[in-house]
This record gives C-alpha cells, structure tokens and sequence, in this order.
C-alpha cells in the first residue's frame, strides 16, 4: 500500500489480517478503503459485513451482505452469513431462504447444513432439523457439532434408537477434539445433559472458553479498573443475563433484586433479551438501581459499559445455556467476576473468578472440575421467589383429562432431561400402579409420538401419557396441585420445575446424581427439609414411587410437610436466602479489596427471617 495506495485487494487482505487477530474496528476501514476503490468487489462487501456483524452494527452488516448478493447472485458465502445474521435478529423466514438458496447453488457445505437444522430446531421443526443434521453427516462424517446438534434434536424427539449410536459417536469425537488442542463442537449445555462426568464436563467448557477468549477484539487493560484503596461500601452489584423478561430465571429471581440492602449494595442489570414488556421485565427494571438494555451493543462495547458504570462484582446469569453471551465477561469489565443460576457447571472460564453453588451440587470432591472457586452458600444455591402468585380458578382433573380417582405422576421437565434410562423406571411404575397417569409437558406431536411409542414398548398404554400445554405461570402452578407425585430426571434435574412442583405443595423425588446439573433437586429438597425425598439408586428410586403411591396416607403426609415446611426451612425463604448471597458478595469483596487471589468462600447462616 506504500507502493500503490490504490491497490483495494492489499486493502482487503489487510483486511483479513486484522480480522484474524479479532481487530474487527481496523479491519473495517481497510474493507472500507477497499470498495471505496473498487465499489464492485462482493467479497469485500461480505468481509465489510462479517466484520461490522462482529462490532454489533447489525443494520448496516445486513445491507453490507445485500450489496455483495447485488454484486454476485450467486455469491454463496455472504448468502450463508446473511442467514446467520438474520437468524440471530430473529427473522426466521428470510434467514431460512437465505441457506436453502445457498444450498441449491452448493449442496455438499456441511455447516451450512446445520445452520439451516439449528435454524428449524429453533422453529420447532424436530424432523426437518433431524434431516439436515443427517445430510451434514453424508458430506462430512466427523463433524462433531452436526453429531452434537443432531443428538440433541434425537433428545428432543424422544428418538432414543438414534442415541445409542450417536452418543458413543460424540465421545470419541469430543475426546479427540480436547485431547488435540482443538475446538469443541460439542457446546457445553448439551454435555451437561447427556454426560455425568464432571471431568468431561470442564474438558468441554474448557475449550469453549478459549474460543471466547479469542474473540474478545480488545485486551483486559482497555477496560476500566477499580482503585483498591478508598473502596467504601456500596457494593455495585451486575446482573448480566438475556432472562429478564417471562423466563424461569425471572420467576426465580424476580425478588432478590428488591431485597437488597441499598445501604451496602448498588443493584445493576445488564439485558441483552427480549423486551416483553410482562409483569416479570416490569418489576426487574422497576426494583434495580440501573436497568441497561446492551442489545445493540457487541461484547466489547457492553464490556465497556460494564466498566464505565464501575461494576465491582459481575454475575453472569447464562453461562452456555441458549442465547448466552459469555463474551462480555472475557475482557474483564468487572474486578470480581461469577458465574451463577442459569448454567449447571463450571465454564471452564479464567475470567470467571466464582462460582455461587452449595455443598450438595459441587461438594468438595468435585472442585478439581471447576476453573473457578466456589462461593458456598449455606442451604441451597438456588434462589426462589416467596411470593409466587397461585391462581385460584378451581381448576379439576377434568380440565385436563387427568383421571379423577388414579394416581397422577407428573414430570414437567423438558423433553431432552427424559431419556431410556429413568422413563424405563418410569414405566415400571406406572404398570405396577394400576389405572395411574403420566403428566407431562406438550412437545411437538412428532415427539409425543415417538414417546407413547416407547411406552408402549415398555408395556405402557399409550394413552396414560398425558401432555400439558402452556398456562401462565400463576395458572400452571394451580394446576401442578393436581398431581399426586412428581417424578424428577435423572442426569438433568428439575431446577425450575422441581421448586415450581414444591411451592405448589406437590412431593418430588429425585436420584442424587455425580455431577451438578443431577444434584440440583437434592439441594433442594435438603433445603425444604425433604432428605426422605432423596435416593441413591434407581432402585431406591422406584422402591419410593411404588411406596408413596400405594399409601395415599404416606403421600398426605408428605403434603402436610411441604405446606409446613414451605414457610418455615430455607428454600423459599428470600429474605434469608438475598442475606447469605450479599455475605458471598462481600466475600469476594475483601478478598479482591486485600490484593489477594480468590479463594473458597463459606457463607454462614444468617438468622432465619421474620415470618414470610
């Protein structure tokens, strides 16, 4: 460029270079300058896009893109990532035609094939999303996220002939990734909910970790620091999550922001989800200190923004669960950085100093399998909200094809927690009990097929299956009361749900697990003062079913104790539980404010809260 200031192919290759080093601000004024030059170059204009995609200007990438196509029809590339963009704004329509052009012009592009399978699975087009995946695999067989992605969608479906090949299949392709040094097309949240092995589980969110930390455009000293010194309380405390809108990490945590004590927090959210403008987005923002909606900014920039507001302690809600953006976290816009509530695990993450957990999902044994230390809280690590409203419609068994006078189990945990292992427990039960039901969460009726399928495989009528459409949640929870017993999952618990099943005053019981996503529901029931709920074999496990439905007695009682208990131990105790979570934020708060590396945190009790 020396020699020829107007050569726009050094320009553009400039470009490239800079891109490769995530330096996506000067790779766009090199694009720039390029088609400045040479206005009709499509490629350029494709880099242009990628490149401003990556800084968050996501308008003038999709224009960007449209202007390569105007160049070149046929340019499959910017077509590919136009979809990409597109399906990332939620346009469903146009990002769908986007791939399925792109296919007709190449049919053998593998990535392009699960990008139009993640894409249905999003739509809820199980079996569609299922043949994509599958083409993907045709062209290239080792493609670790196609076998990922087209396990997960098989989870989803209940097509679990489909698992039994393909699991093994991830594994050894997973363990060749990590044991290379390489990425990991395996994302971290479909691990947790197939793999029991906390060792495999960090392995995972290992690598997916480095290749955060890899993206991040802007090095840690660009962020603002805290002083040490001089330090007083308030403690600015930030949420970051996508979740404050109706979402199960709303309903949980709809209190806790209210209920911390402004004289020694400042309480801030960082939103990058859906406005819904529900009661739950109303109160959040109504009840923090600051409300930021960073949707349109990209990582950097809400990093920034993080920092500019003198953020002390950062908690990311998300982890690697759907819609994440972990990214922020990776430049350091905080000095004191957790992890806590949305993700069942460890993110493997060196810019994530803690994670808040309890003794019972990351008991002492396990800590070799976090990169981060724990924050132990006392009781449960799960906060619950204590003044979840029930409706009152009278709702009957009637209302919802339930059998007046047989036993009803109920599971409403997603379709992918339910796999052959625990439903062949299941359906043992439900065919020892005669005339008994079991309750579960609507799906796709391609997936409700495949499962009364294989209960009728396992000897179950397939009509004692009985799926649950969506209610508000206040409705929901009335109807969860007409269930007799709820049966939990066992490599991923109820989280949600078994607290949902629980306020609503309905028995849980769960198999205590080897990793944290399959001890969520002990911590809970410990926290009730339910340990009779806890098993240690599936054995145990269906002993309790059988027992507790053949006693109606036994099964009352247990009600009784819920609805004692419910008022009187920890669990839903928000008050007690908001105190113990700001003793973990002071905490981290000394030991930053001493200089010294963060190390295990033991938060004692505080005293139990005045009558809720």
């Amino acid at each position: 460029l020396d020699i020829d200031p107007g050569y726009a192919e050094a320009h553009s290759n400039l470009g490239d270079a800079l891109a490769g080093q995530e330096k996506m601000d000067e790779a766009a004024v090199c694009y720039r300058r390029a088609i400045e030059i040479n206005p009709h170059l499509a490629q350029v204009h494709d880099s242009l896009a990628t490149a401003l995609t990556a800084l968050g200007q996501t308008q003038e990438a999709a224009a960007s893109y449209h202007r390569a196509l105007d160049i070149d029809p046929g340019y499959v590339p910017a077509l590919n990532n136009l979809g990409n963009l597109l399906s990332s704004m939620g346009k469903w329509d146009e990002a769908e035609d986007c791939y399925r052009r792109s296919l007709e012009m190449a049919p053998d592009l593998a990535q392009v094939h699960v990008h139009l399978g993640n894409l249905l699975a999003d739509r809820k087009k199980p079996r569609e999303a299922i043949d994509s995946y599958r083409r993907a695999l045709k062209i290239k067989a080792d493609f670790s996220e196609a076998v990922a992605q087209l396990l997960h969608q098989s989870q989803m479906a209940f097509m679990w002939r489909d698992l039994e090949e393909l699991s093994p299949r991830l594994d050894q392709l997973t363990a060749a990734e990590i044991a290379g040094g390489e990425s990991v097309g395996e994302p971290p949240f479909i691990n947790v909910s197939r793999c029991l092995d906390p060792h495999w589980n960090l392995g995972v969110a290992r690598s997916w970790s480095r290749e955060i930390s890899l993206r991040v455009s802007k090095p840690a000293a660009d962020v603002p620091r805290r002083d040490r010194d001089g330090k007083k309380a308030p403690i600015t405390i930030g949420y970051l999550s996508r979740d404050f809108y109706n979402h199960a990490t709303a309903h949980l945590m709809l209190s806790l922001f209210t209920l911390h004590d402004r004289e020694k927090f400042r309480v801030r959210a960082y939103s990058y989800g859906p406005r819904d403008g529900s009661f739950y987005r109303q109160r959040i923002e109504r009840d923090c200190d600051g409300f930021a909606d960073i949707r349109d900014l990209n990582d950097v920039e809400a990093a920034k923004r993080i920092g500019d507001d003198k953020v002390d302690i950062l908690v990311d809600l998300k982890g690697y669960t759907q819609g994440n953006r972990l990214g922020i976290c990776a430049p350091r816009p905080a000095p004191v950085q957790a992890t806590y509530l949305g993700f069942p695990g460890t993110t493997g993450a060196g810019f994530i100093d803690y994670v808040i957990t309890d003794r019972v999902v990351t008991p002492e044994e396990h800590l070799p399998f976090y990169s981060e230390q724990p924050a132990y809280l006392p009781h449960t690590y799960q906060v619950n909200d204590h003044q979840q409203a029930i409706s009152k419609r009278g709702f009957t068994r009637a209302d919802f094809g339930l059998p007046e006078d047989a036993v009803v189990f109920c599971s409403f945990n997603q379709a992918y927690k339910i796999e052959p292992v625990m439903f062949a427990v299941w359906a043992d039960v439900l065919n020892a009990i005669p005339g008994s039901v079991l309750w579960l969460l609507a799906s796709t009726a391609f997936a409700e097929g495949n499962l009364r399928g294989e209960a009728k495989a396992r000897g179950v009528a397939p009509e004692r299956l009985i799926f649950a459409g969506k209610l508000p949640k206040d409705e929901h929870l009335e109807r969860t009361r007409l269930a007799d017993l709820v049966l939990d999952t066992r490599i991923y618990n109820g989280h949600t749900t078994t607290s949902d099943a629980l306020w609503a005053g309905v028995p849980v019981i769960t198999l205590k697990g080897a990793h944290f996503a399959s001890r969520v529901s002990a911590s809970l029931l410990y926290a009730l003062g339910l340990p009779e709920l806890i098993t240690p074999s599936l054995e145990d496990y269906r002993a309790l079913a059988l027992r507790l439905a053949r006693n109606p007695g036994d099964l009352h009682a247990l009600k009784e104790k819920i609805a004692k208990n419910r008022r009187a131990e920890p669990l839903f105790d928000t008050p007690r539980f908001t105190k113990n979570i700001e003793r973990a934020y002071q905490g981290m708060w000394e030991v930053y404010l001493a200089d010294e590396r963060p190390r295990p945190i033991q938060v004692s009790d505080t005293p139990i809260s005045e009558k809720l």
